[in-house]
């Protein structure tokens, strides 16, 4: 079946580089299967829940179009995959998710001299990506404001779990607003109840 991969990645930082990779990302599906002979199919071709969300079962197969990277990458080990006569024993963490971890910091090594630096600010992406027959990764897109709805109950989980540690890496780790490298700013008096 045809898929994508939808990774986070925050960068707080440009110049050095400092980039954060979320370790759990998702696997989307289209909502229809693929046939290369229908090509008009958009339910069959594209994985995004913006367009499934329109077909006639979408409430009924919404849990179907997206697996945790946990599930992919149990799915890859019960393939008994063989690089240079040895068995891969974790194609995910052993081949995909080091490619994509390789292709997520080439493409921001390239930008990084366009992009004005910001004290304070970080940037949270979606980088969306296929793998083939070979496992070899490709970006397909960077997205600057990736969808962050409760679409499927795994984007309910993920989503709900990337926000609280990407709030735990600007805050308790790179300290915005404490360091001196990272002045802090004064927001009024409003303060968030939690």
């Amino acid at each position: 079946k045809k898929f994508d991969i939808r990774q986070w990645v925050i960068v707080t930082r440009w110049n050095p580089l400092s980039v954060w990779f979320y370790q759990d990302c998702y696997v989307r599906f289209p909502i229809a299967d693929y046939d290369p002979t229908k090509l008009k199919n958009r339910f069959s071709h594209l994985t995004n829940n913006c367009v499934a969300k329109h077909h006639e079962d979408f409430e009924e197969l919404q849990d179907d179009t997206m697996w945790h990277s946990d599930e992919f990458q149990e799915y890859l080990s019960s393939l008994d995959i063989v690089r240079d006569g040895k068995r891969v024993e974790d194609p995910w963490l052993e081949i995909v998710q080091p490619g994509i971890k390789r292709i997520v910091y080439n493409t921001l090594e390239c930008a990084q001299d366009s992009v004005l630096p910001r004290v304070n600010s970080f940037e949270l992406f979606g980088f969306d990506f296929m793998v083939d027959e070979r496992l070899n990764v490709w970006l397909i897109e960077v997205n600057s404001s990736p969808d962050l709805s409760y679409s499927t109950s795994t984007t309910r989980t993920l989503v709900k779990a990337m926000l609280d540690d990407m709030m735990r890496v600007v805050i308790d780790v790179e300290k915005f607003g404490l360091r001196p490298d990272r002045p802090r700013r004064k927001w009024n008096t409003w303060r968030l109840e939690t």
